[in-house]
């Protein structure tokens, strides 16, 4: 299938949930900290700013941070050219980027032992689909240690048999959605 047309189909699906099952971004929120509690070696998240209906799971994650110190959480931050992720915390000023997303004013550097990806659609072998940018395509090989990769996504935005992998995209590790945390499925 045509990516632009799955991305349409499936914000359309994702903008649905947010409106009609608030308590589904709530569902996955809480099943990823499970996840992070039942994984304690992890003590660096990268996150995401939630923009257009994506789940938010800022709350969740700052109260999970806030609960042991070490932990710290990270946001992308896009600067010239290069996706890099910096550290955040609740209450920390933000500023607005040039993408219209809000990052943390202040520029620490983090290096995220777990990586958190949005996304749009995803598949059950790890294969996301984003807005067609390529910033996680492009960014994960740079971040060294490799992290640990999550699709963050709601069940019903799963395009298994519909999303191809194509040669550039990187598939990610976990699946994380309202259902539950999952190991995408081995090829």
């Amino acid at each position: 299938m045509d990516k632009k047309l799955l991305r349409k189909e499936l914000l359309a699906v994702r903008q649905e949930i947010a409106a009609t099952r608030p308590e589904a971004a709530k569902e996955l929120a809480r099943n990823i900290v499970g996840w992070l509690e039942a994984n304690p070696q992890f003590s660096s998240v990268g996150l995401y700013y939630p923009i257009q209906s994506e789940p938010d799971l800022m709350e969740a994650l700052g109260a999970w941070q806030s609960e042991k110190p070490g932990r710290m959480l990270a946001l992308p931050v896009v600067m010239k050219g290069k996706m890099g992720y910096y550290q955040w915390t609740p209450g920390v000023e933000m500023v607005e980027s040039g993408f219209h997303i809000m990052v943390p004013k202040e520029k620490i550097p983090v290096v995220p032992q777990v990586l958190l990806a949005p996304c749009i659609g995803f598949s059950d072998i790890g294969c996301r689909l984003g807005y067609g940018a390529g910033w996680f395509d492009r960014t994960l090989p740079t971040i060294k240690p490799a992290p640990v990769t999550v699709a963050v996504s709601y069940e019903a935005c799963n395009a298994t048999g519909r999303l191809v992998a194509e040669p550039h995209d990187i598939l990610l590790q976990w699946i994380a959605t309202e259902r539950d945390v999952r190991p995408a499925a081995k090829l």
